[in-house]
């Protein structure tokens, strides 16, 4: 996402963000070169979110069961076979945006976060409302629910459960929310629970990907390199050439924007840009401070890449590498528009100096779109309307939060 500060003027910012991705460490070093090579005889990208054989890695964000209250002295926990029918017609409201994010890895074949999926595992010991669960914990989507605020705009959320309990469904731990950041919930509004479905992903349920939790996007002000030279983000168009790390000058097939205001900004703090000042990544990397989006990812490169992980460049979230001096949180900005384009596949590009991944969205992101935008997309990829997720193939391999850390 590239942020933009109103009314002081414009930030500049400089970022790009892609669904998951390939993940290597040191531990699986020689089993992705292998892969490597195998890859560069078949001339094909990393999978999303792949790796090893078939294991997925992907977040979940959720706000902890503590930081929510139920009306009628209700709770999350799926009393009712964990079909969350408990709750139907009562109220949920968030008490704070203390959005926690759980990383979990997945053995199967998908990068599903569902119900009923003995696959789904903590990855590494987490701390979820106080309690620390072991690494390897089993975790799933107990159930789904739907809810209104009082402007009739509705919400899709999902109860996170660590199955440690007996009966399994007997706890959740906290919610998680479908579709774009924009359209999580206030703070402090009653919410009406209109709607609860057993799964997802069981009993008849469609599976939600784990990509379709977050979404990712670009913002005013930063400058893309182009073959005229720099040119402002918001100044883009459709057919417009872009210089990609990979296959040099590309047209941008599909391009769109969304903004937050203050007030939104207020109640979800988690989605303020974060500023990125002048070499931060090493000379001209970037080459003039900059906003980026907490979910997009850099490009790391260097010998300490190659060391830790086995690979020659990776991409990291810019929230993992926040270190309160060289990459921070921008406390002071209060509006802020992202801006988010495709090409024909995914692309690593250069903007303000630095190489970042652009945009590709999963199916139930596509969904949560305006109706033009949405048609739009759906014509130039319409495997984006289908209800299973299509192969998502992505540049570059993607650092973990403890990966990433190391270079903070």
């Amino acid at each position: 996402m590239w942020p933009l500060r109103k009314p002081k003027g414009r930030v500049t910012a400089d970022v790009l963000e892609t669904n998951g991705q390939p993940i290597e460490n040191k531990v699986t070093k020689r089993i992705n070169a292998a892969f490597k090579k195998d890859r560069e005889r078949a001339g094909k990208p990393h999978k999303s979110r792949q790796f090893g054989w078939g294991m997925a890695d992907y977040s979940v964000w959720i706000l902890e069961e503590s930081n929510i209250t139920v009306s009628g002295g209700v709770t999350l926990d799926g009393i009712t076979q964990g079909d969350g029918s408990h709750l139907d017609g009562e109220t949920i409201t968030l008490e704070t945006n203390d959005w926690l994010e759980i990383e979990i890895t997945d053995g199967g074949s998908d990068d599903d976060f569902d119900d009923n999926d003995g696959n789904q595992r903590l990855d590494g010991a987490q701390t979820i409302d106080g309690v620390t669960y072991a690494d390897g914990t089993r975790v799933e989507a107990e159930y789904f629910i739907e809810l209104e605020d009082g402007e009739g705009n509705v919400y899709q959320a999902i109860a996170f459960n660590v199955r440690n309990s007996s009966p399994a469904y007997a706890t959740v731990e906290g919610l998680a929310f479908v579709g774009p950041p924009q359209d999580w919930p206030p703070v402090g509004e009653p919410l009406l629970v209109t709607l609860s479905l057993e799964g997802p992903g069981s009993s008849g349920q469609p599976s939600i990907p784990a990509e379709d939790l977050v979404i990712p996007c670009f913002t005013p002000g930063t400058l893309i390199t182009t073959p005229e030279g720099q040119r402002a983000v918001e100044d883009l168009s459709t057919g417009d050439l872009i210089l990609t790390l990979d296959n040099g000058f590309r047209p941008i097939v599909w391009i769109n924007n969304v903004s937050l205001d203050a007030g939104q900004l207020w109640r979800d703090p988690s989605m303020r840009p974060i500023r990125v000042l002048a070499h931060a990544f090493g000379p001209d990397q970037p080459n003039r401070d900059m906003l980026l989006s907490p979910q997009h990812r850099v490009l790391l490169r260097g010998w300490r890449t190659e060391l830790l992980f086995g690979v020659s460049e990776g991409l990291a979230a810019v929230r993992h590498l926040v270190n309160d001096h060289s990459v921070r949180r921008a406390k002071d900005v209060d509006n802020v528009t992202y801006i988010h384009f495709m090409f024909d596949r995914h692309e690593v590009v250069c903007a303000d100096g630095l190489w970042a991944e652009s945009f590709l969205p999963g199916p139930l992101a596509v969904s949560s779109l305006e109706e033009g935008p949405r048609q739009e997309l759906l014509k130039l990829f319409p495997e984006l309307g289908i209800e299973k997720t299509p192969d998502v193939t992505s540049a570059r391999p993607i650092l973990k939060r403890w990966e990433a850390a190391l270079f903070a």
